[in-house]
């Protein structure tokens, strides 16, 4: 009811609004494509979106015929056909393009009117199968780090007594004795198989991050006198670039080295040849992520603590303000041999591994402990040219408080990893 007839007066006429500029509002704002066929099965009409899905200009649409426009990957499969018979059909499949390539769609076809006409929608499903897969991929990891902390538990007891037996084994051969040369080499598999146990839980079950403040480039500072002998070993020179001024972060520093030991570790072994291994550290910008797996439920998207707020700089305010977070970046620079497209794909699964030694683990364990600080890790390469892995650190303070993890609940797990 209007305002004016509820206070008993008439509302003054108003013309019809005109319906052929409504309908083409609504269909150049539509985000889905929209074909609509003459009764000569002869393209009528369309819309940007259809264009854009297709990757068709406009021109090319209305001369094609409407068959080469709706092909699917399977043979023989007429959808035109199909349309023109059913009042209305749903189904969906996969549109063969020649520039889009394959392209996964709902089709939806209106047969209206005497003679028929046809409206056909098209909505795009790459980006849904793609969350459809990235979600089944993190549920099998889910069950993967579960199945791996009940697997690591009831494997370390056992271990446990047979390194033990063959320590005592062990001292009652004399030193010259070939059976002590087998039990050593029990006693070194027992250890590899303990790091291996240790690893898996590691990954199925990271420590909540102790944070205090700390600063990134001491960490760099700590991980090349860690790896120092490898370092000199392969014969790769060191350089760090840390930016001036730089804040200290709340941060877990064991954790953040752990990352970095394994970030270098993994640089100086792609490098055979010796090399560069730069270390940048900066201050960058980059759209606000979805709140990760180890930051408090309670963290409101664009939210931080008044005190925060008031230590913050006026660009840093702006720049959240617009939905953009600061970040401090260590990126790690290798001049090695590179990582193949196929391999770069898979690294960050659990368990993969290029290595004879490897667990396939140290990504996925430096993945979660990066998602515990709220930041991210992210690895481009090019065969032949080298590697630069970048790590990103939020800036907001966390002040040492961490969410309480709920003894009963299932931890959501962190995927890829190499």
């Amino acid at each position: 009811m209007s305002i004016a007839t509820a206070r008993g007066k008439t509302a003054p006429p108003h013309d019809a609004p005109p319906k052929d500029a409504l309908i083409r509002a609504l269909m150049d704002d539509a985000t889905t494509g929209v074909l609509l066929l003459d009764p000569s099965g002869q393209v009528a009409d369309h819309n940007p979106a259809l264009e854009r899905l297709l990757a068709v200009k406009s021109a090319d649409i209305r001369a094609a015929a409407p068959a080469a426009l709706l092909r699917t990957v399977v043979a023989g499969d007429d959808l035109v056909r199909e349309a023109f018979k059913a009042a209305k059909h749903e189904r969906e499949v996969v549109l063969h393009t020649p520039r889009a390539g394959d392209v996964p769609v709902r089709f939806r076809s209106y047969r209206v009117g005497k003679p028929a006409w046809v409206l056909v929608t098209l909505q795009d499903l790459t980006q849904m199968r793609r969350m459809q897969q990235e979600l089944r991929r993190h549920e099998r990891l889910a069950t993967l780090g579960q199945l791996s902390a009940g697997v690591a538990h009831e494997i370390r007891n056992p271990l446990a007594g047979i390194g033990t037996s063959a320590q005592v084994l062990l001292k009652r051969f004399e030193p010259r004795d070939e059976r002590a040369r087998f039990v050593q080499v029990i006693l070194d598999e027992v250890a590899r198989l303990d790091r291996i146990v240790t690893s898996l839980l590691q990954y199925a079950r990271p420590r909540t991050p102790e944070l205090r403040a700390a600063t990134l480039a001491s960490c760099v500072e700590k991980v090349t006198g860690l790896a120092g002998e490898a370092i000199a070993t392969s014969g790769v020179k060191v350089e760090i670039d840390a930016a001036p001024r730089l804040a200290a972060l709340y941060i877990d520093p064991d954790l953040i080295t752990q990352v970095l030991l394994n970030v270098t570790l993994n640089a100086v072994q792609a490098s055979p040849k010796g090399g560069v291994l730069r270390y940048e550290i900066r201050k960058v910008r980059r759209r606000r992520p979805p709140r990760g797996p180890g930051r408090r439920a309670d963290d409101a998207p664009g939210e931080r603590r008044a005190s925060d707020r008031a230590e913050g700089s006026a660009a840093d305010r702006r720049a959240e303000g617009n939905g953009w977070l600061e970040y401090q970046q260590v990126r790690v620079i290798d001049t090695g041999v590179g990582i193949p497209r196929g391999v770069l794909e898979k690294m960050f699964d659990p368990f993969f591994t290029t290595k004879a030694t490897g667990t396939g683990l140290g990504l996925s364990i430096s993945q979660t402990i990066m998602q515990e600080h709220g930041g991210t890790i992210a690895v481009d390469s090019r065969e032949g040219r080298g590697t630069t892995v970048l790590l990103n650190f939020p800036l907001e303070k966390r002040h040492g408080e961490r969410r309480q993890h709920d003894a009963h609940s299932e931890r959501p797990d962190a995927a890829h990893r190499r």
